[in-house]
């Protein structure tokens, strides 16, 4: 028997726990390799041999391997093959090296070629079988050959050998896995046993049967097919079975998560963690769409990563390409390698995910999210249709308890809430135009655009003329009315596209939207100044009128933010120095002049008498 670890397969393995994975791998290659050199070749060949050449059993080691039962433990897959049979029967049959060596090549062509394995874990597997597979020859050897008994104490000693390498290749996968950082007590290692040896001495059974059975009558093999297949059966169905108990388990315990929890945000990470693990994924994600104008948002749960709830998603395309694509096929849960093209496997192929799974959330025929499941676990299989089943009532609970309102009125108010802390982050809470870093970002958005289209923006500096004797004659509340005022006023003046922000203080800005020339430019200074001209009423029948200096950049291809805001400043300034309001267009004569540098002189020395 020979289970096969899957404990290197994290992508990211940190550095120490892949040295001490390397250190492993070489003991116990070594340990293989002393048995191979030192102990195999002194040991007794069988009494008789089946004249099979040495790359049938390669072959039949191959075929034994294929015909495997996956069994997963957290992290890591463990596959539990025919191979045991085949090593039986080679016991009684074949010499021990030629055994050991054809194991190890024709367990190894099934990683390379059907499991794609390579690299440190392929490295791990080989040794493991090459030690496993010396130890079952070694055993027999020993206690089978030179004993005064034969028939049923041979049969004991296979039986041993059997059992033997079984344990030891428990211990391997218990230990690459306790070295690679995976938290595992020591009970884990007796369920990996109490998993493997019942199964494992089933099928050296058989291995036995056969080679009686071979060396009587070899054509008689073929009736050991049928009883091989169905203890394969029976443990497929024993693991599918004790996976589906698991996952009523985790249906009861996510239904409980979002029907009773107060909390929406730990709800839907715990839902999604839940989620995680019942399909041994890298990576689960709920998109929920908010009705009107509320914004998207994004939930996750990834392995080794900090969950994140209800974050709003600003881009929607890969979302909206798989809502759209599900609406147009009507299969509203799909996953990758169904050959039909379908927008999931197109986003799997644009991310380099191995493979995923979605499930669009409709109820009432309207598309309220979608769950998405990307990156099974482990080198071994791929999500099936029984995952897309148990997806779909994953969805469905999630739909079920948007449509009763109560998860959806809290995702409202988180929403809400986020929407003001953001909205509250960008905007000047006096006048509620866009702060410094909302024009700035949006400054930046436009010269990136313009890069792509030639649509260059301008930048307008305003600095208000006569605030500080309001502010000073009427106080802090008659210049903050007249701040609010003017800002009203500014928003109005410019063009819908454009963003009118305060940047603090008297200071204000405007980023007009390209393309835009010197007239369309005067269009909106025309509109500001009409602005500035009125009065503004400041309570108990007083008002004022202010001015503003304005200054005007234009951007261009080799204009960054830093250069159109410092023109901008620049050209603002240069009014303000020419009068109460004035305008002045940014130029290169208006950069200040370099102060030529004046090279240091040598002291004089006075003449000596």
């Amino acid at each position: 028997m020979t289970p096969e670890a899957d404990a290197t397969s994290t992508p990211t393995t940190p550095s120490a726990p892949r040295h001490r994975i390397v250190l492993l791998v070489l003991a116990i290659a070594a340990a293989a390799l002393a048995l191979g050199v030192g102990v195999l070749p002194r040991l007794p060949g069988p009494a008789e041999t089946l004249g099979l050449p040495w790359i049938a059993w390669v072959a039949a080691f191959f075929a034994g391997e294929l015909l495997v039962v996956h069994i997963q433990l957290q992290r890591d897959s463990h596959s539990f093959s025919m191979t045991d049979l085949v090593l039986v029967a080679g016991l009684y049959l074949t010499a021990p090296v030629d055994l050991v060596t054809a194991q190890v090549v024709g367990l190894g062509l099934v990683l390379v070629l059907h499991r794609r394995q390579f690299g440190l874990k392929l490295a791990f597997n080989l040794a493991q079988y090459a030690l496993t597979a010396g130890l079952a020859a070694t055993v027999f050897a020993t206690l089978g050959r030179g004993t005064p008994l034969s028939g049923a104490w041979d049969w004991l000693a296979a039986l041993a050998a059997v059992a033997v390498s079984t344990v030891v290749s428990g211990l391997g996968i218990w230990a690459v896995m306790r070295v690679s950082g995976v938290s595992l007590a020591l009970t884990a290692l007796s369920r990996i046993l109490g998993l493997s040896l019942p199964f494992a001495l089933g099928v050296a059974a058989m291995g036995l049967l056969a080679a009686n059975t071979a060396a009587q009558n070899p054509a008689a093999l073929g009736l050991l097919v049928l009883p091989a297949g169905l203890l394969i059966a029976a443990y497929r169905a024993y693991e599918k079975a004790r996976e589906q108990q698991n996952n009523l388990r985790l249906l009861h315990e996510v239904t409980s998560l979002l029907y009773d929890s107060d909390d929406a945000p730990t709800a839907l990470t715990d839902f999604l963690t839940a989620v995680r693990g019942a399909f041994r994924a890298d990576n689960a994600e709920l998109v929920l769409f908010g009705e009107g104008d509320v914004a998207a948002t994004l939930s996750r749960s990834r392995e080794g990563e900090k969950p994140v709830a209800l974050r709003l998603l600003e881009r929607t395309e890969d979302a909206d390409a798989l809502v759209a694509w599900a609406t147009e096929t009507g299969e509203h849960t799909t996953r990758t390698g169904l050959g039909r093209g379908s927008a999931l496997d197109r986003y799997t192929d644009r991310h380099a995910l191995k493979d995923a799974m979605v499930s669009v959330l409709v109820t009432e025929g309207r598309v309220q999210g979608l769950l998405l499941v990307t990156g099974r676990l482990g080198d071994v299989g791929t999500f099936a249709g029984s995952d897309l089943a148990l997806l779909e009532t994953f969805g469905r609970h999630v739909a079920t308890s948007l449509d009763r309102g109560r998860l959806e009125t809290d995702l409202r108010r988180v929403i809400e809430l986020q929407e003001e802390l953001r909205h509250a982050a960008m905007h000047d809470p006096l006048t509620e135009l866009p702060n410094r870093t909302l024009f700035l970002d949006r400054t930046e958005h436009d010269l990136h655009l313009a890069g792509r289209n030639g649509q260059w923006p301008a930048a307008v500096y305003i600095d208000l003329d006569g605030f500080k004797p309001v502010n000073d004659t009427y106080g802090h509340q008659a210049g903050d009315l007249l701040l609010q005022v003017f800002a009203q006023r500014l928003h109005e003046a410019v063009r819908s596209a454009d963003t009118a922000a305060r940047l603090g203080g008297d200071e204000f800005a405007v980023l007009l939207h390209g393309p835009i020339d010197t007239a369309g430019v005067e269009q909106v200074l025309a509109r500001i100044r009409t602005a500035l001209d009125l009065p503004i009423e400041l309570g108990g029948g007083r008002s004022a009128t202010v001015g503003a200096s304005l200054g005007v950049a234009f951007s261009s291809a080799d204009t960054d933010i830093d250069t159109l805001i410092r023109r901008a400043d620049l050209a603002m300034y240069t009014a303000k120095r020419r009068g109460r309001g004035t305008s002045v267009y940014w130029s290169p004569e208006l950069e200040p002049a370099e102060t030529p540098s004046v090279p240091a002189t040598e002291p004089s020395v006075a003449p000596t008498a």
